[in-house]
């Protein structure tokens, strides 16, 4: 109800632009919520998560952080009159610019199934594990935060390739779990 009511706002507006993560089912719904609108639409879609090329929950990169940065810049443009072209092009930008991988030291629990969607030991961590429980890259042994820190910088960074010049966007998220003297930590690392 929602998504059509939503739909219906925007349909009456110059367009709209799809920040879709890369997970087929969300790009089923929003080529859905797409063909329902009536005026002129875009999608950006954010596959940012330098873990996993493939995994078997997406085709190509998972689209994880770099989703809430297109949001916040590209609606700042939007905000100030950017036009849907021109919203469409700065999103996908930013997210060729972003990369992301992240750390579980235990499974998230995803509602419909109400258990854990993983298992891991008590001394051990899975590396580049995806918003949904996916697996990541590796399970090892538990880190210090300094070590867990340069291998997940490591591996954006090798990806990225950015200038040595260039500016760095940097964002912490613990997702709800991590607490904020742990988040600062990290920060301070990076």
């Amino acid at each position: 109800d929602q998504m059509i009511a939503a739909i219906e706002k925007v349909n009456s507006g110059a367009g709209v632009l799809f920040i879709v993560k890369n997970y087929s089912g969300d790009i089923m719904n929003f080529q859905m919520a797409a063909e329902m609108t009536t005026g002129p639409s875009e999608t950006v879609l954010t596959n940012d998560d330098v873990a996993v090329e493939n995994s078997s929950f997406t085709t190509g990169r998972r689209g994880v952080a770099a989703t809430v940065i297109v949001e916040k810049i590209v609606g700042s443009l939007a905000e100030h009159g950017g036009s849907l072209k021109d919203c469409k092009k700065l999103g996908d930008k930013v997210n060729k610019n972003s990369g992301s991988m992240g750390v579980a030291f235990s499974s998230c629990i995803v509602p419909a199934a109400g258990k854990p969607t993983f298992e891991l030991g008590a001394h051990e961590m899975e590396f580049g594990v995806g918003i949904h429980g996916e697996p990541g890259r590796r399970r090892d042994k538990i880190k210090n935060a300094q070590e867990i820190t340069n291998e997940l910088l490591n591996a954006i960074l090798e990806d990225l390739k950015p200038e040595n010049k260039e500016e760095i966007l940097l964002v912490v998220n613990g997702m709800g779990g991590t607490p904020l003297s742990e988040l600062y930590l990290i920060y301070d690392n990076a």
